[in-house]
């Protein structure tokens, strides 16, 4: 099972693309779930349309908030802070705006991880930003994998979708 979500946003790409690897509205998106960054990192720092990027984001939830959304069989391994592992590869700038991002999200304590590409395309009137992301979830955790998976990918999607979601009223304020 795989998860696909498109979005609009009302800025071109390059606005978006700035949003999303941008400290203060993953400080933003972080505060919605509860959850803390502990490290956050942009290489280059202040990238060109021509530059490709690097992007790390760790996160931590507390496992209190999310133990009643997990399988009972994995519930009783889920103590003190969850680690979120994000790590974002963009693409250089197209002739058009548009950028692909392959982006790779582990849950160490699930031994789970989700794969995604972003696609940042320019609306047919060149206002705004299309936002395409795809990807799936895998855990390795024996006879519970398959259903963590099975429970997580919606999650991720609408995550992400609702991430991008949030950038769009976020860009309108900055």
């Amino acid at each position: 099972m795989a998860f696909q979500e498109s979005t609009i946003v009302s800025h071109p790409p390059q606005k978006v693309f700035e949003g999303l690897i941008n400290r203060e509205f993953q400080q933003h998106v972080s505060d919605g779930f509860r959850a803390d960054i502990d490290q956050f990192m942009v290489t280059p720092a202040q990238p060109t349309p021509s530059d490709t990027a690097q992007v790390t984001i760790h996160r931590s939830i507390d496992g209190e908030q999310i133990v009643n959304r997990l399988p009972s069989a994995v519930q009783r391994f889920v103590k003190g802070r969850v680690q979120v592992e994000q790590s974002e590869a963009w693409s250089a700038a197209g002739d058009d705006g548009s950028r692909n991002a392959n982006v790779t999200i582990k849950v160490p304590l699930a031994k789970a991880t989700g794969t995604a590409t972003i696609k940042l395309t320019p609306t047919d009137d060149e206002t705004g930003t299309v936002v395409d992301i795809a990807g799936s979830v895998d855990s390795k955790i024996p006879f519970m994998g398959s259903k963590i998976a099975q429970m997580a990918e919606p999650q991720v999607g609408k995550m992400l979708t609702g991430m991008t979601s949030k950038l769009d009223s976020w860009l309108n304020q900055h």
